[in-house]
């Protein structure tokens, strides 16, 4: 995503100026015409050495949380949004972040609006930021509704947290077995395979198939780091197109053991930030279309917009819930059939979120104990293996001595 610089006129014939990140000139140029600007001139912003570094880090997702934060605080106590803004600018050590925050406070001092400013950085800022700081400026409630969002991002990042710790353990011990594998291909196998060529013995297949593997990743390696460097980029390419996003959408929800977690985080979200709409006055249609367009998994983009759409026909969104069961279980469409009838949906869909956030908890403390099996019928495979190709041979030479 590049930075422009434009020079534009409002509606009153003002001249504006000031950047906006888009992915291209013509992207940039509908941006702006979306809010309510006549483009006069836009050109792409030349980058310095800090901006790359800047663009290569970006913002923390913490440090957009402790903004938040703080920007409710300064509202609430009174100071003006510009004022808050040019404070927070000053305090913040991100370059990026300080220069996102200096064209906003250009933008607001220029009539435009503090969520049509936010709007102009999407990378920071996403559909449910912006949405919910609208309906936070429309309602009077803007420092109410900037809590709630911090709680909500907090919440957020504390469950990917979680689930990147669930990740660590089984990463950990699979690189130690393929690094302790390779060790033995490069360094054990060749010594062996000296020894059983000066004694002249018949080996099996599997050693055999031993000796001919580390000969290859001895002598061929540049092939290994061709097959190895072309294996990442295809698979990459391949999950950027909509069938490889649709498999590794349907991989994320059905791998053993990681499937279940990842759900239960996803699920999570989704009810977090339907909850979080819902109560910010976002009218229910447009509050999925916006879950739908945040939405990481393809399979929760999908059903939420599809519960848009059958909402926007009159239908109830607890009806959609139920009959779509391959996505949301039974608790999601039955707690917010009880939403429906008792006008408190965003507080019911509040308490689905903690139950998922309490579940994936407990999930993740169980990890180890469901994939110790697992690890150890693959490590117990890998020994023997490479039990099998080395003692066999000896075995053999024993027996003929």
């Amino acid at each position: 995503m590049a930075v422009y610089n434009y020079n534009a006129r409002d509606n009153a014939g003002n001249m504006v100026t000031g950047t906006v990140d888009a992915r291209s000139k013509d992207a940039a140029a509908e941006l702006l015409k979306a809010q309510n600007l006549f483009v006069v001139s836009i050109n792409e912003k030349q980058k310095t050495i800090s901006d790359d570094l800047s663009d290569i880090f970006g913002v923390p997702y913490t440090e957009i949380v402790a903004f938040t934060r703080q920007l409710s605080t300064m509202i609430s106590a009174g100071l003006p949004i510009s004022r808050a803004l040019d404070v927070l600018s000053q305090q913040t050590a991100n370059k990026r972040l300080q220069k996102i925050l200096l064209d906003c406070l250009h933008d607001v001092e220029g009539g435009t609006s503090l969520n049509q400013a936010f709007a102009r950085h999407p990378a920071e800022f996403n559909q449910t930021y912006v949405a919910l700081v609208r309906a936070g400026e429309s309602s009077g409630r803007l420092d109410e509704i900037l809590v709630d969002l911090a709680t909500s991002m907090e919440a957020d990042r504390e469950l990917n947290s979680k689930f990147k710790a669930a990740m660590v353990y089984p990463v950990i011990v699979i690189l130690a077995m393929v690094g302790v594998f390779v060790m033995m291909l490069v360094f054990v196998i060749p010594q062996l395979s000296n020894l059983y060529s000066s004694l002249d013995v018949q080996l099996p297949g599997i050693t055999l198939a031993m000796i001919a593997l580390s000969d290859f990743f001895i002598n061929r390696w540049y092939i290994v780091l061709v097959l190895t460097i072309a294996s990442i980029f295809g698979i990459k390419s391949y999950i950027s197109t909509p069938s490889g996003k649709k498999l590794l959408s349907e991989l994320s929800f059905t791998v053993p053991v990681f499937g279940k977690i990842n759900r239960l985080k996803e699920l999570a979200q989704f009810t977090r930030t339907l909850s979080l709409l819902i109560s910010a006055a976002i009218p229910i249609v447009e509050a999925l279309n916006i879950v739908s367009d945040v939405a990481r998994n393809d399979k929760i983009k999908a059903a939420s917009k599809e519960a848009s759409l059958n909402v926007e026909k009159g239908n109830s969104l607890s009806s959609y819930l139920k009959y779509n069961t391959e996505v949301f279980p039974p608790i999601i469409s039955q707690m917010a059939a009880v939403g429906e009838e008792t006008g408190e949906l965003e507080n019911v869909l509040k308490t689905v979120s903690d139950y998922f956030d309490s579940e994936v908890e407990h999930a993740v403390k169980g990890l180890s104990a469901a994939l110790e099996p697992i690890i150890l019928i693959m490590l117990g495979s890998m020994v023997a293996v490479l039990i099998i190709s080395i003692i066999t041979p000896i075995y053999q030479i024993t027996n003929s001595l």
